[in-house]
């Protein structure tokens, strides 16, 4: 359902009246001409490609009217290009991609700060290796010299052994300052990893983490057979427009706990973006992995829910799936689930499909 002119501005009006209540961000009463010109070019923008205005689609719409991300600019007008307007699944696509190449910018550029505190290290204990090599040339020197002259090899002993104490307190105080710098940016580089392969919404693998798990799964043969599932929830879009996208938000993220919860701790769960879920089957038939997430569909149809906030009934939810072996490859796989869960949706939802199920259903 395309949102009304009217509804679409009143919320983004009221959405961004929210964020102008924050005074580090308030605009000045000489901007608030602009900013409502700001508004309505965003309004009218999320009308003509039929958007939700939604934050995420907000966000996309300022970018793109700004025209100043040129990586996101590339990417929107190849949609353009090819289908000549945005669905809420593109944009929700390009967005994660966007944070997706941001995130890889920030690990490459801890990364490099990271290898440049291990040279700051090895440099400082390089500097510690010629302190005591220079200390030991100067205790030869002063053993010869303590024959002939003891006075002044005790004066010279002295004097080295200051300035190598000197040199070795800076040298300890440089490795403590860069090995704490260190630690920080390990913590900074794991958080970031974290990051870059986590939804944030539900706390799943993202979809470079899901395939990185699956990477994993196919370089150990103990792992098969493998299996992998998309799922997409029923009429997702319906609860949105019913119920608002917070409640929207709440049910994505009941779903991906019930998932879990019902597919157990050797099945891997991720968001593949949207309402769509991905699961990986290790040593598990195509057969048997269909039927536990038949299973979890019977289980999650099984609740009614109900919307916190209003108290409204939102109702049974549902899942549509379809399961495919992985061989060598996973991107086949990924096809031909997202085909027979395109199948499993033309069939009338709420089903899990297979190859054999589906070739059933049209002998029938």
């Amino acid at each position: 359902m395309t949102p009304s002119p009217g509804t679409t501005l009143d919320r983004l009006a009221s959405w961004f009246r929210g964020r102008e209540d924050d005074d580090s961000i308030a605009p000045a009463p000489d901007r608030q001409a602009s900013h409502r010109i700001r508004y309505e070019q965003i309004g009218a923008f999320l009308d003509r490609h039929g958007l939700e205005p939604s934050t995420v689609n907000f966000d996309f719409a300022g970018r793109f009217l700004d025209g100043a991300d040129s990586r996101l600019m590339q990417v929107a007008r190849a949609v353009l290009d090819k289908r000549g307007s945005f669905t809420d699944h593109d944009v929700e696509r390009i967005m994660e991609r966007r944070a997706a190449e941001d995130t890889a910018g920030k690990l490459e550029a801890l990364s490099r700060e990271l290898e440049g505190k291990v040279a700051e290290c090895l440099a400082a204990v390089g500097d510690a290796t010629d302190s005591t090599s220079a200390y030991s040339t100067a205790l030869d020197a002063a053993a010869t010299q303590m024959a002939s002259d003891p006075g002044e090899a005790y004066r010279r002993l002295l004097e080295v052994t200051l300035e190598v104490a000197e040199t070795t307190r800076k040298i300890g105080g440089r490795l403590e300052r860069t090995c704490k710098d260190t630690r920080k940016l390990r913590a900074d580089l794991e958080r970031a990893k974290r990051a870059a392969e986590e939804d944030e919404l539900t706390g799943l693998p993202n979809r470079r983490g899901f395939m990185a798990r699956v990477e994993s799964a196919l370089a150990r043969p103990e792992t098969r057979p493998l299996t992998l599932a998309l799922c997409d929830i029923d009429d997702f879009k319906t609860i949105n427009d019913r119920h608002g996208h917070h409640t929207g938000d709440r049910v994505l993220r009941f779903v991906a706990q019930q998932l879990q919860a019902a597919l157990g701790r050797h099945v891997v769960v991720g968001r593949h973006g949207g309402e769509e879920f991905v699961c990986l089957f290790e040593t598990s038939t195509v057969e048997e992995a269909a039927d536990l997430l038949d299973m979890c569909r019977q289980r999650l149809r099984d609740r009614a829910l109900r919307d916190q906030t209003s108290g409204l009934s939102i109702g049974r939810i549902s899942f549509s799936a379809g399961v495919a072996a992985i061989t060598s490859d996973a991107a086949p796989a990924l096809r031909l689930a997202d085909e027979l869960l395109y199948a499993a949706k033309h069939a009338g939802k709420d089903r899990v499909v297979t190859v054999t199920t589906a070739e059933t259903s049209a002998a029938a």
